[in-house]
C-alpha cells in the first residue's frame, strides 16, 4: 500500500492511499464467502451458490461494495499507522478506481491533534500586580454588613428618596404588568430597579397618604399608586455588640482585623486569577495553534452542558434562558464559540508546557487531592476513589492537576516566584469546565476535564 500525505489549514491531514489490485482481490474473494454464508440462493444450499449467480442474486457490482465496505477502514487505520498521524474523529473517504481501472485509490480527510508552537516564554515578561487592603476597604465591608442587618422603620411625613422603601398599593395599571396589577401591595425600594424606572421615578419625593402618577414609555399606559408608608434602613451602631452579631468575633477591632483577612484572602486570589490570564494572553499571542474546527465544536457543546446544568439548579431550563435572552440556540452556540476556542488553546498551551518542562504526576499528588476532595466534599477517600475509578475520572483528574503544575510553571516563569508572603498562597487554578457531578452531587474539582 502506498501513502502520501499532506497538511492542510485547519490541522486537516489528506491522505492519498493506493490500494493494489491484489488487495482488492482477496477483498473481494472474502467478501463472496462472507455473503454466500449468510445468503440463501434458491436451488443452491448455503455457501455454496457460485459467485456469477449469488451476484446475479443480490445485484450487480454487490460483492465489490461488500468487498469495500470492509476493505476501507482496515486500509485508513494501516495508512494512519504508516503515516504516523493522531487523527481527531472519524474521516471522509473518497473512493475512487485506481489507474486503469486496476485497484482503488482512497482519499481520506480528517482532522489531526494539532501541532504546538511554544515561542521561548523565558523571554516574555509579564509584571505581577498587587493592591494592598486599605482602611476604606475595610470600611465598606463594614457598612455592607451594617446594611445586610439593618432594619426598616417608619419615616412618617418623609419624602421617599433614593434607598427609601415605599409601601404602596397599585390602584391602577396597564394589562400585562405582573408586578403592577390593580389592588397589588408592594414594598419597593426607591432607585432599586424592581419596576419601571418611569415608576420608580414617580415614587422619589413622595410621602405617605399621597397618590403619584407614572407614564409608562412607548405610550404603553399609565400607573397609578397609593404611598402607604416611606421606611428608611435603621443601621445598627458599630460597637463590640455588632461585632458579636455578625460574626464570631467579640470587639469591634477584632471583627475589622478579620475582615481585613477575609479581604485580602479575596484579593490575592483576584489578582492570581488575573496574573494567570494576563500570563496565558502574552504566551498565547507568540504560540502557533492550527486549530482544529471539531476541538472547538465538542467544547462549545461542553460549555453549553455546563450551562444547561447551571440552569437546571436553579429550576431553569435551557429553552427558558433562550426566551429570556430572546435568542435562538445557535445564536447561544455563535456567543459561546470565542470562549470555547479559548479554553481549547489554554488546554494545549498548557498541554505543552507540561510536556517541555517535563512535569508529571505522581501517586502521591493524587492521593492527597484525593483526600482533598473527600475533605470538600464530606466524603470518605473510598467513595471519592469509587467515583473516580468510573468512566476514566481518574485520568481526567491526573490531566487536570498536570494541567494546574504547568499553569503554576508558566507564571512562575514568565512572571517570576511569587513574593513571601504570610498564609497560603492560593492555589493555580486552569479556568476549565466540569464535565460530570461527583457523589451526591457535588463537584469533585472538574475531575471529568
Amino acid at each position: 500500500m502506498k501513502v502520501e500525505v499532506r497538511t492542510e489549514p485547519g490541522s486537516r491531514a489528506v491522505l492519498e492511499i493506493e490500494v493494489p489490485e491484489d488487495t482488492l482481490a482477496r477483498a473481494m474473494d472474502r467478501a463472496y464467502a462472507s455473503l454466500a454464508n449468510k445468503v440463501t440462493v434458491p436451488g443452491f444450499r448455503r455457501g455454496k451458490a457460485p459467485r456469477p449467480i449469488l451476484e446475479r442474486h443480490l445485484g450487480p457490482g454487490s460483492i465489490r461494495e461488500e468487498a469495500i465496505r470492509v476493505l476501507v477502514p482496515a486500509q485508513y487505520a494501516e495508512a494512519v499507522s504508516q503515516a504516523g498521524i493522531a487523527p481527531i474523529g472519524d474521516p471522509s473517504i473518497k473512493v475512487e478506481d485506481g489507474e486503469e481501472g486496476r485497484g482503488l485509490r482512497l482519499t481520506a480527510t480528517v482532522e489531526v491533534f494539532p501541532e504546538i508552537g511554544l515561542p521561548d516564554y523565558s523571554a516574555i515578561h509579564v509584571e505581577r500586580e498587587h493592591r494592598p487592603v486599605e482602611d476604606s476597604d475595610v470600611d465598606r465591608a463594614l457598612e455592607d454588613l451594617r446594611a445586610r442587618h439593618g432594619r426598616l422603620v417608619s419615616a412618617a411625613g418623609a419624602a421617599a428618596r433614593r434607598g427609601d422603601f415605599v409601601l404602596l398599593t397599585v390602584s391602577a395599571a396597564p394589562s400585562g404588568l405582573e408586578r403592577l396589577q390593580p389592588g397589588k401591595e408592594l414594598l419597593v425600594e426607591v432607585g432599586g430597579g424592581l419596576l419601571p424606572s418611569e415608576v420608580e421615578a414617580a415614587l422619589e419625593g413622595a410621602q405617605a397618604g399621597e397618590t403619584r402618577t407614572a407614564q409608562l414609555s412607548a405610550g404603553a399606559g399609565e400607573v397609578t399608586m397609593d404611598v402607604r408608608d416611606v421606611r428608611r434602613k435603621e443601621l445598627p451602631p458599630l460597637d463590640d455588640a455588632f461585632a458579636r452579631t455578625v460574626s464570631d468575633q467579640a470587639t469591634l477591632d477584632a471583627l475589622r482585623n478579620g475582615l481585613r483577612a477575609r479581604l485580602a484572602r479575596e484579593r490575592a486570589e483576584e489578582e492570581q486569577s488575573a496574573l494567570q490570564d494576563r500570563v496565558v494572553d502574552a504566551v498565547l499571542a507568540s504560540t502557533t495553534i492550527d486549530l482544529p474546527a471539531s476541538l472547538v465544536d465538542h467544547e462549545v457543546e461542553r460549555v453549553l452542558d455546563d450551562l444547561k446544568g447551571r440552569l437546571e439548579s436553579r429550576g431553569l431550563t435551557l429553552e427558558t434562558y433562550l426566551r429570556g435572552q430572546d435568542k435562538n440556540e445557535a445564536a447561544l452556540r455563535a456567543e459561546l464559540r470565542p470562549r470555547a476556542e479559548r479554553r481549547v488553546r489554554v488546554r494545549l498551551l498548557l498541554e505543552a508546557v507540561a510536556e517541555h518542562e517535563g512535569l508529571a504526576i505522581g501517586d502521591e499528588e493524587m492521593s492527597a487531592e484525593v483526600e482533598r476532595l473527600a475533605a470538600e466534599l464530606r466524603k470518605d477517600v473510598a467513595s471519592v476513589e469509587a467515583w473516580l475509578g468510573e468512566r476514566g475520572r481518574r485520568e481526567g483528574l491526573r490531566e487536570l492537576l498536570l494541567r494546574r503544575k504547568a499553569m503554576a510553571r508558566l507564571v512562575e516563569v514568565v512572571a517570576g516566584p511569587e513574593p513571601a508572603a504570610p498564609g497560603d498562597a492560593p492555589a493555580p487554578q486552569e479556568p476549565a469546565p466540569a464535565d460530570e457531578h461527583p457523589p451526591a452531587g457535588a463537584r469533585a474539582a472538574d475531575a471529568g476535564t
